[in-house]
């Protein structure tokens, strides 16, 4: 198992939104994560990175109990998040925010409490020069080539789509195993919207595992391996994106008006 959330309760001061949830990531797996607006889907995946800092429960990254650690180290480690906002440096260039992406490579070794052993030895060969970086960011961009022509461009110039493309690109720049992504098609079109999911597909299948929060249920179902319904913060169905898609109570509950 790639990756485990065990029981998390989890919230925003006394305020508790996750009440007990659970849910699994395999290697190469894309988990969609759906339900209602307040259900916790943002909240369990911040959870997960280590922006949010669970009261009970636990959460695994391949063999390594990850529970409440820095977010920066998790980057190191190997997992990427893309906010649903401010997800870009919208005065950077594209480039410079693809550079951005491997800024914890350059400039910070792990912390102590990570840094022994074996691990030690693989963040000192993980650690990249600017010259290293850019040449990274170069690699990256082939995969979004509607972005190598604006490589110099504000990205806040940017169209809505183009801009959820750099976004998707930084979060690529360090080439994570594990993809955190939270409402990708948020404001977007619905031809943008295509678009950008068939660019979640392709990193997919290059070997990132995903777990994505999005509202646009039948889309993200329609592509996912495994998908989770939240309700009040609880796990309410799980199972497989097509059982999902073609459930009865998730559609009547769920899916119902969605395109």
């Amino acid at each position: 198992m790639l990756l485990q959330a065990e029981n998390l309760r989890s919230g925003y001061g006394e305020m508790e939104i996750l009440h007990g949830v659970s849910m699994t990531l395999d290697q190469g797996e894309m988990v969609v994560l759906i339900g209602p607006n307040g259900a916790g889907k943002s909240t369990l995946i911040k959870t997960i990175f280590g922006l949010l800092r669970p009261t009970e429960g636990r959460v695994r990254f391949r063999d390594t109990d990850i529970t409440g650690y820095h977010p920066r180290d998790l980057v190191i480690m190997g997992l990427g998040y893309v906010p649903q906002t401010n997800n870009t440096f919208p005065t950077l260039s594209v480039l410079e925010n693809l550079e951005m992406g491997a800024i914890t490579r350059r400039i910070s070794p792990l912390p102590l409490h990570w840094n022994r052993g074996s691990d030690q030895r693989r963040t000192q060969s993980r650690m990249m020069k600017d010259a290293e970086i850019r040449e990274r960011a170069m690699e990256t961009v082939e995969m979004f080539p509607n972005l190598q022509p604006k490589l110099r461009e504000h990205a806040g110039s940017l169209s809505g789509g183009e801009q959820q493309m750099v976004a998707l690109a930084k979060s690529m720049m360090l080439d994570p195993e594990v993809l955190l992504i939270d409402e990708p098609s948020a404001g977007l079109a619905p031809k943008l919207v295509d678009t950008v999911f068939s660019k979640i597909v392709e990193i997919n299948e290059s070997g990132t595992g995903i777990v994505m929060v999005e509202q646009n249920a039948k889309k993200a179902l329609a592509i996912a391996d495994r998908g989770y319904v939240l309700e009040t913060g609880r796990n309410r169905f799980a199972g497989t994106g097509e059982w999902l898609l073609h459930n009865a109570d998730v559609g009547r509950l769920y899916l119902g008006g969605q395109a």
